[in-house]
């Protein structure tokens, strides 16, 4: 990467402010999954509460439960890649912070990549 070092230290800026942006938005798909089960406990409550009733209800409910399944997965495969995003993110700023700081050393700089 041949940046002056007034760009690269833009550039830094920018990937940690992506990373603790992705940070924020994997709290909250945590909290979005937690809430999920919650709901489900006391959904599993009321079907033991009030079994005829929650029978007919699933019933008439079943392709709204099978998208609201799908939002489930959704939100999980979600998580999954804005996790990884902040790890190849973290990596890319160790990178960084080699080329702006550090010697021109080659072959040090093929670890990060």
């Amino acid at each position: 990467m041949k940046l002056p070092k007034k760009d690269l230290n833009r550039y830094h800026h920018a990937l940690q402010e992506c990373v603790r942006n992705r940070k924020e938005w994997t709290t909250y798909y945590l909290i979005k999954l937690r809430w999920k089960t919650l709901r489900s406990e006391v959904n599993k409550y009321m079907i033991w509460n009030n079994p005829i009733i929650s029978f007919f209800l699933s019933v008439i409910y079943l392709p709204t439960k099978l998208l609201k399944y799908a939002e489930y997965f959704k939100l999980k495969y979600e998580l999954n890649k804005i996790e990884k995003e902040i790890e190849v993110l973290e990596k890319e700023i160790l990178y960084v912070d080699h080329l702006r700081w550090s010697r021109n050393d080659k072959e040090y700089l093929k670890l990060f990549k």
